[in-house]
C-alpha cells in the first residue's frame, strides 16, 4: 500500500534567509529526475540511479519527506533541495535511508529541520518499536543523535555505525509483543 494511504500527508513551512522551504510527505511532489540525479551523483556514494519504474515503485512504497522552493504564492516551487526516505510498515519499525541536502542548500540547518519533521511524525506513532539507520559519517551521527534521539549501538567502536532511535512501544519497561 502506498505511503500515502498509510498516513495522511503532512507538510511544514519555514523560512531561511528570506527563501522560504516547505517539507512534505505528498510523494506526488517528489522530483524523480532529481532523485535519481543525487543518486547518480557523488554526493550520494551509496545509492545509484535506477529505473524510473524502479524509483517510483520505491517512493511510493515508503514514507518520504521532501524539501522544496517555493514560488510567492506558498505553493511547492520547482526545485526539491533534500530527501530522505524511511522503509516502514507504519506502525513498529522504521529504517531510515537516502538521506541528503543539495550541496548548493547545506548550512541553512534544512536537513536538522528535516529531521525535526520525521521526528514529529514518528513521535505520534505510539507502537513504534525502533527506527535505525547505517551511518559511516561522524558529523551525521550527530545530526541524528540531536534531532531524533538515536543512539549509536555499534559493537567494537569502529566500522559502520549502526544507530538506533527506540519508540513508544520499544522504550524499557514497556512490555513487548514479539
Amino acid at each position: 500500500m502506498p505511503a500515502e494511504e498509510n498516513m495522511e500527508t503532512r507538510t511544514w513551512t519555514r523560512e531561511v534567509n528570506g527563501a522560504t522551504y516547505t517539507c512534505s510527505t505528498a510523494t506526488t511532489l517528489i522530483q524523480l529526475d532529481a532523485l535519481n540525479d543525487a543518486f547518480a551523483s557523488d554526493m550520494l556514494w551509496w545509492a545509484k540511479a535506477q529505473p524510473a519504474d524502479t524509483l517510483a515503485k520505491t517512493v511510493r512504497n515508503s514514507l518520504c519527506f521532501g524539501i522544496y522552493t517555493s514560488n510567492n504564492d506558498g505553493s511547492a516551487g520547482t526545485k526539491m533541495v533534500a530527501f530522505a526516505r524511511l522503509i516502514t510498515d507504519y506502525v513498529t519499525f522504521g529504517y531510515l535511508t537516502d538521506v541528503y541536502v543539495l550541496r548548493e542548500f547545506q548550512g541553512k540547518g534544512l536537513g536538522k529541520w528535516m529531521m525535526t519533521c520525521l521526528k514529529e511524525v514518528l513521535d505520534g506513532w505510539e507502537t513504534l518499536r525502533r527506527c535505525v539507520l547505517f551511518t559511516g559519517d561522524a558529523e551525521a551521527v550527530r545530526l541524528y543523535e540531536t534531532t531524533l534521539g538515536m543512539k549509536d549501538v555499534r559493537e567494537g567502536g569502529n566500522g559502520l555505525i549502526i544507530m538506533q532511535m527506540m519508540g513508544n512501544a520499544g522504550a524499557p519497561g514497556k512490555p513487548q509483543s514479539d
